[in-house]
């Protein structure tokens, strides 16, 4: 199956230049409405022999992909063994500090533009939540903290208990946008944000703020069909089936689950 393709990060890396829009692509924008767009992603992972790979791959500009590569906006710090590491300069294979299971080895790095204002895709996938120092106690974050249209914080709530049996589980950032201390940010430029996958669901600070790294969820070979899923799982190269992306042992909620127990 073929699909139209989103302008290149060349096309808008000048401000000078007209805005790129879909009939940049192609003027049947009927066609365009009912055939699912692409994007190029970057991917630099490890084969399960350890071999590194880096490559560019066009997939869908689905939610299903975008959610893979759109968490954390560049100069997010990370912390490694050898300390802070802006989230750009990570490497497959080094070893990441999360909150429960200490240092994990970095399996992936996926990373894509967001491009402000793009006709034909939700505006909320061309807005980043920037997070004020200090929002959540002192460092955190320390500094602001910028994430992607699809970050997941982690919620540490009663309702999390008597929902799902666990003290705390993730919900999307922009869940906790509040236009004070977080708030939804448009950029004026194309945005490169990243995502970092390891073998099972990690808990990683952002900047100091609990954030989730990337797994799919435990029914995502189910969510997809089968051509779409064998896509999907050739962007990672650790992975063959779905139990190589490990295990899941906090759940997510919606925004809408998020704003009901906050009520409550």
């Amino acid at each position: 199956m073929s699909y139209p393709r989103l302008p290149d990060a060349s096309l808008a890396s000048d401000t000078r230049a007209s805005k790129p829009t879909l009939s940049t692509v192609s003027p049947d924008r009927q066609s365009l409405r009912a055939t699912p767009l692409t994007r190029k992603y970057e991917i630099a992972g490890l084969t399960p022999s350890g071999h590194r790979i880096d490559t560019t791959v066009t997939a869908p500009a689905t939610p299903d992909f975008e959610t893979a590569f759109a968490s954390y906006a560049r100069g997010t710090l990370i912390p490694t063994e050898y300390g802070p590491t802006a989230v750009e300069d990570l490497e497959p294979g080094m070893e990441i500090e999360t909150v429960d299971n200490g240092l994990q080895k970095l399996l992936w790095i996926g990373s894509m533009q967001v491009f402000p204002d793009m006709p034909g895709l939700n505006n909320d996938d061309s807005r980043l939540i920037r997070i004020s120092a200090d929002t959540f106690g002192i460092g955190r974050p320390m500094p602001d903290l910028m994430l992607g249209p699809r970050a997941r914080m982690l919620f540490k709530h009663q309702g999390c208990t008597t929902m799902f049996g666990t003290p705390s589980a993730f919900a999307p950032a922009r869940a906790f946008v509040d236009g004070v201390n977080l708030i939804d940010i448009r950029p004026v430029t194309p945005v490169r944000t990243y995502h970092l996958a390891f073998y099972g669901q990690q808990t990683l600070r952002a900047n100091g703020v609990e954030t989730e790294s990337f797994h799919p969820g435990e029914s995502a070979d189910q969510m997809m069909d089968r051509a779409s899923w064998d896509v999907f799982t050739g962007l990672f190269p650790h992975v063959r089936n779905m139990a190589d992306f490990g295990p899941m042992p906090l759940p997510r909620i919606t925004a809408f689950e998020f704003e009901g127990m906050r009520a409550a």
